[in-house]
């Protein structure tokens, strides 16, 4: 029955010239995201409307119903990996998911003026990023390195899942680098907005949410 609905969704969405994701809330918009994320790891994706039509329906406006900053991992896309279609997702990719002006601004943009109303800040297993920074590599990738250091501060490389522990403590500190956004701030008191944080795992396709958050009451 949900998979008929979204099919439906989309095809109407299609005709209309929009995204009725668009319109989703922040619980709305991690629901789709996993059962997005439940088909991909049972191999029954459902998207496959990314062509001419969809493509004529966005030229003139876009309605992405969630922010993805994940990493720029070439083993981590996310509109693959939560089977949604172009203009679904807002998506900042940088390596170790780390948020500087720049993403921060990006981010912004896309819950201000285009009615994103979910960040997830995607970690992943195996970050090259996060591990280079726990190892003490850091050559050549300082500046992405003094953004990583101060989420592993007490992780020594030699503990028990050492990296696992030092990627999720980054993906923590980057939700509430976003959570101190002034900007993303007041949207997170006036209940416009969610951030979650993520971890994926890359045999199993799974996304599973770091500390998932209460459902949003009205205001």
């Amino acid at each position: 029955m949900r998979k008929n609905l979204y099919r439906l969704l989309s095809s109407v969405s299609l005709v209309l010239g929009t995204s009725l994701l668009g319109a989703l809330t922040s619980d709305e918009a991690l629901k789709t995201l996993l059962e997005g994320n439940q088909r991909y790891m049972s191999d029954q994706l459902l998207h496959a409307d990314n062509n001419a039509n969809r493509r004529a329906s966005l030229v003139s406006k876009q309605e992405p119903f969630a922010i993805i900053l994940g990493c720029s991992d070439s083993r981590v896309a996310p509109e693959i990996i939560f089977d949604q279609n172009i203009g679904d997702l807002f998506v900042v990719r940088v390596a170790g998911n780390v948020v500087g002006p720049i993403e921060l601004d990006s981010i912004e943009y896309s819950a201000l003026y285009l009615g994103s109303r979910l960040i997830i800040v995607l970690g992943h297993e195996n970050c090259g990023a996060v591990q280079a920074v726990l190892t003490g590599n850091t050559q050549d990738i300082e500046a992405i390195a003094v953004k990583i250091e101060p989420a592993l501060v007490g992780i020594q490389p030699q503990q028990k899942n050492a990296l696992e522990r030092a990627i999720v403590a980054n993906v923590r500190l980057v939700v509430d680098q976003l959570s101190n956004s002034p900007v993303l701030g007041k949207m997170l008191k006036t209940q416009q907005l969610k951030i979650v944080g993520g971890y994926y795992d890359l045999l199993t396709g799974q996304v599973r949410l770091l500390n998932p958050p209460a459902p949003a009451t009205a205001p």
